[in-house]
């Protein structure tokens, strides 16, 4: 069935950002966010994907209203939405703020949860049902032409994606070319107390165009790469995947991911469709002798089985 999805909230970069617009691409569900007027014409999403703004009430007039995505800029819009309209929930952290009106209007929506760790802490902390669903991903096509980079990071620079951990396995990998290049957009709040002494400017390369596939001077940025280090923590979360993992997966790139995701589902399994650091309290030398050593019969057998990872996803 063909949704009206509604951009309930600021961020234009990111997993909520990701998500619609692989909805649209995939679906060929229309995207709207509110705004204090309605405009006629519609304007650029990112990935290909374009939106049109419109005033609280012409929204509501719509039918199969799906919310994908909502900051506090958007809670007051909350309570005037029809009883079902489907919201999407993407991790516990929505849930937060003590002006934040969701906690109390959870029954009157359709919740959907997209990693089975969120379905689960909705019902043990607000018994409130789910939907569960694999995030849709759209088979996009792929360049040809090769990025310059053996081990890359593509998640937001922020506290919960601990991108300290990365620059500390930076200091230690022996070989310049295969040092982990960053790029996404950055906290500056997080990259001035935590990475100012980590050398980070030398390794970040800003943000990336809005693309399908993932781009950067012209390259596909993960097309012959070989590592993708994503450190995601995000209490009450984690176990099933992010987009920077398919994507990932889905350019034969192998993942390193943190245990503290890992262990909170069976999905990532250490050394069998991904490797997993953090066992120690150094996780900087953990990532460092993953990317060290000369990929051999291991890494590939590792890339087969997180194919297999990627298939719900794109049926």
């Amino acid at each position: 069935m063909e949704m009206n999805l509604v951009y309930m909230a600021k961020p234009i970069y990111g997993g909520w950002v990701t998500c619609t617009a692989h909805m649209c691409l995939k679906y060929n569900h229309t995207l709207f966010k509110i705004a204090k007027r309605t405009e006629k014409n519609t304007r650029d999403f990112g990935y290909g994907v374009s939106y049109q703004n419109l005033r609280i009430d012409d929204v509501l007039e719509k039918p199969n209203l799906m919310i994908t995505s909502l900051d506090k800029h958007y809670w007051k819009y909350l309570h005037l939405f029809p009883k079902d309209t489907q919201l999407i929930i993407h991790d516990p952290t929505e849930l937060k703020g003590k002006e934040n009106p969701l906690p109390k209007l959870l029954a009157h929506f359709k919740i959907i949860t997209i990693r089975e760790t969120v379905q689960s802490y909705l019902k043990d902390t607000y018994n409130i049902n789910s939907k569960f669903i694999y995030h849709p991903f759209y088979e996009y096509s792929k360049s040809n032409t090769p990025s310059d980079y053996y081990s890359v990071s593509i998640s937001r620079i922020d506290f919960d994606k601990h991108t300290d951990l990365i620059l500390h396995a930076n200091q230690l990998i022996t070989e310049s070319q295969k040092k982990i290049q960053i790029f996404g957009a950055e906290n500056r709040l997080y990259v001035h107390h935590k990475l100012k002494d980590l050398d980070f400017t030398t390794y970040w390369k800003g943000k990336y165009p809005k693309s399908l596939p993932l781009s950067y001077e012209n390259k596909d940025l993960l097309n012959d790469c070989k590592f993708v280090v994503d450190m995601s923590i995000i209490k009450g979360d984690g176990g099933g995947t992010q987009y920077t993992f398919l994507e990932a997966i889905y350019h034969d790139c192998v993942l390193i991911l943190h245990k503290e995701w890992v262990d909170k589902g069976p999905l990532f399994q250490d050394k069998k469709n991904c490797y997993v650091v953090g066992y120690t309290e150094h996780v900087g030398q953990e990532i460092a002798t993953i990317i060290n050593t000369p990929i051999g019969e291991e890494y590939f057998t590792i890339l087969a089985h997180s194919k297999l990872l990627l298939q719900p996803h794109i049926l």
